[in-house]
């Protein structure tokens, strides 16, 4: 296993994954918990970036504000159609609900059809979900197959017992650009840890920016480094916030 380096705070912008990455998957996504402690040691890697840090998910900024609390933070959500900034700032959707409804009202059929299959609607993002049942996998891909039919302009995107559509044009690689263009991140080097098929866009843009790719588990992928699981990952961003803080203290002696 290809470990990765250490986070140098003065240098690295840090842009992590949740699912997967920070927290374990489990069949009720709602039902994720992260520690307080975990939760603290994230904004002491915040501060000590000098806030160049941001949440990079599927999921909606909310429920990213949600299960991260009180932690503010940058954050691209829904696979970058939403975006904050900056801490405290507003999300910024970057697609409308409407664009979707046709192929809203077809999966609600589906799951109806098929009630193993749950879909979760993102309003800018429909998610049929397969977790539990995983003879279901080419049932839920020719549901969303068949309810995007020619339509032009949608991307679907196939990730751990999930098949996702959302309006095309924008993935995770695409939001990691977009805040890595502004302060606090402009001009530092980029990190990405992902676990999944959609963070693959996430690497393949750090990579093109001279950053370093981290991929949490197994698997072909883009990332240079990989991390076994999300306890690792936790050890990883300890030892960076320990060694943050030695520099910091070493700085006010």
């Amino acid at each position: 296993m290809n470990l990765p380096p250490p986070i140098d705070p003065a240098r690295h912008a840090l842009f992590i994954d949740f699912d997967g990455t920070l927290v374990d998957l489990v069949d009720d996504p709602t039902g994720v918990v992260i520690s307080p402690e975990a939760v603290e040691r994230l904004g002491q890697l915040q501060a000590a970036c000098a806030g160049a840090f941001a949440v990079v998910s599927g999921r909606r900024i909310a429920d990213l504000d949600h299960f991260l609390q009180p932690l503010q933070f940058a954050a691209a959500g829904v696979h970058g159609l939403e975006r904050r900034d900056q801490p405290g700032a507003p999300v910024v959707p970057l697609a409308g609900p409407e664009g979707l409804d046709s192929i809203r009202v077809a999966l609600g059929a589906g799951v109806v059809a098929e009630p193993r299959l749950r879909l979760e609607d993102k309003k800018t993002a429909l998610v049929v979900h397969y977790r539990g049942f995983p003879e279901l996998q080419e049932a839920a891909i020719r549901l969303v197959s068949a309810a995007v039919g020619e339509e032009p302009g949608y991307a679907v995107m196939k990730g751990d017992n999930i098949v996702e559509v959302h309006l095309a044009g924008m993935d995770k690689g695409k939001a990691i650009e977009a805040l890595m263009a502004h302060a606090p991140f402009q001009g530092r080097q980029p990190i990405y840890v992902g676990d999944d098929t959609t963070d693959e866009f996430g690497f393949y843009a750090v990579r093109k920016l001279g950053g370093v790719s981290i991929k949490v588990g197994d698997g072909a992928t883009e990332a240079e480094f990989r991390l076994a699981s999300v306890d690792s990952v936790h050890r990883w961003l300890g030892v960076a916030r320990r060694e943050a803080s030695q520099q910091q203290g070493e700085t006010q002696s």
